[in-house]
């Protein structure tokens, strides 16, 4: 009963982020960090920090939401995706006449691999982030970029597929002293 209870509470849960979520951020970001972050460990998200924005539309892969690490300070900007499984190899077992699996499609033969996230990275909209992918500290990871792979620390990532370009800390120090910092203003 208990399990049972668990599960609908977690359905409950993914529709109302999906829903109500954007609404959510809007009203209190702070709040909504809490929640979505609480939501998402109990999926199974690790979590090696806090971060700093996850946004709403983010899509976590629901194979293996395990294979998921996080960072602290980590921002996931808009529809970003955690991609963590790859049915590719069917076609690859096909072109060698090596695959005879009969099967439903639920139980295909797929490829998994886990997706780490480090400290204080960016993460820029539309990115895709595929199986085995670890992403390094202090990391821009430009919009609509395609990452697979190793990411070094203090790297930014542009491109599919995705491919270092610079450096993140000679990057801040050449938008710093070219006076290309700007503060938000708070407004009343």
């Amino acid at each position: 009963m208990m399990k049972k209870t668990n599960k609908i509470m977690i359905r409950f849960k993914k529709i109302y982020f999906k829903v109500f979520g954007k609404l959510h951020n809007y009203i209190n970001v702070g709040s909504y960090m809490n929640h979505y972050i609480k939501y998402l460990k109990q999926l199974g998200v690790h979590f090696d920090g806090t971060p700093n924005y996850i946004s709403s539309d983010a899509y976590f892969d629901g194979h293996y939401y395990g294979g998921i690490t996080i960072g602290n300070k980590v921002t996931i900007s808009r529809e970003v995706m955690f991609l963590v499984h790859d049915y590719s190899i069917v076609q690859g077992l096909r072109a060698i006449d090596e695959f005879n699996y009969k099967g439903g499609v639920t139980d295909t033969p797929h490829l998994m691999g886990r997706i780490k996230v480090g400290d204080n990275t960016f993460i820029g909209a539309r990115c895709s982030l595929l199986p085995d992918t670890t992403i390094g500290e202090n990391c821009i990871i430009g919009s609509c970029s395609v990452v697979k792979g190793n990411i070094p620390d203090n790297s930014i990532v542009i491109g599919n597929p995705g491919r270092v370009v610079a450096d993140t800390r000679e990057w801040a120090h050449k938008k710093k002293d070219g006076g290309c910092i700007f503060v938000k203003k708070q407004y009343d």
